[in-house]
């Protein structure tokens, strides 16, 4: 009787001890989840979302939200070169070649900015992640044409100077530009008018080919007509 008592007591405190190791293990199981993480620094690197990659030289009828397009706006008047965008980008297409010959003209967009840099951010590693994303925005303000005088202008005037000079010849393929790639330009019809020389009811390359030609033979003396030009 006593054996066996004995031998109770023995299973009985085995239970308990192993129950009590299960209870322990238990509570240190929700200690260490419920146990505040730790915070792991690490470093991420990644280029700018929403970037693109161009190359120095890219050509384009049109500018992305990139920074970096420059715009050029030039023409051959048979001696030098009347320069009429950026001065950076205007020296890159004469440079290069555009507008080779006597009254070419030459006009659009080339890159030659810097691919945005890569942008290094320190992610924190804990039991609730917030990620915060900062988002820019880049506005570029296109050149307009400035708007004359009301009333009627003389062929070619654009700026209603009252004289024709590389002035006209900048506006004029400034406003062609614009157009070609679906930009708003505010310009009178007097304007319009005056810069479609061949009156063709339309204002393109012909006009200012027409415009740079009149120019340059009165700049050495000729003076010719507006239909001696136009053969007329």
């Amino acid at each position: 009787m006593k054996l066996w008592r004995k031998l109770l007591a023995a299973v009985t405190a085995g239970t308990i001890c192993l129950g009590s190791i299960g209870a322990m293990l238990s509570v240190s199981a929700e200690t260490e989840l419920d146990s505040p993480a730790v915070s792991e620094n690490s470093t991420e690197v990644k280029a700018s979302k929403g970037a693109h990659t161009h190359y120095y030289g890219e050509l384009a009828s049109s500018p992305d939200n990139c920074s970096g397009w420059y715009f050029y706006c030039i023409g051959n008047n048979g001696v030098n070169y009347d320069v009429m965008g950026d001065s950076i980008a205007d020296r890159y297409a004469i440079d290069h070649g555009f507008a080779p010959n006597a009254l070419d003209t030459a006009s659009g967009w080339v890159w030659l900015g810097t691919n945005p840099p890569t942008i290094t951010t320190t992610k924190v590693t804990t039991k609730t992640t917030t990620k915060t994303t900062t988002k820019t925005t880049t506005t570029t303000t296109q050149p307009s044409v400035p708007t004359s005088k009301t009333g009627s202008l003389d062929k070619g005037d654009i700026d209603g100077s009252g004289s024709l000079d590389s002035t006209d010849v900048f506006y004029s393929m400034l406003y062609i530009a614009n157009t070609a790639v679906g930009n708003t330009v505010k310009i009178s019809k007097e304007q319009v008018t005056a810069a479609d020389v061949d009156e063709s009811s339309s204002v393109d390359a012909t006009d200012v080919y027409y415009l740079m030609y009149y120019i340059a033979l009165h700049g050495v003396g000729v003076n010719v007509s507006w239909d001696d030009v136009l053969a007329k």
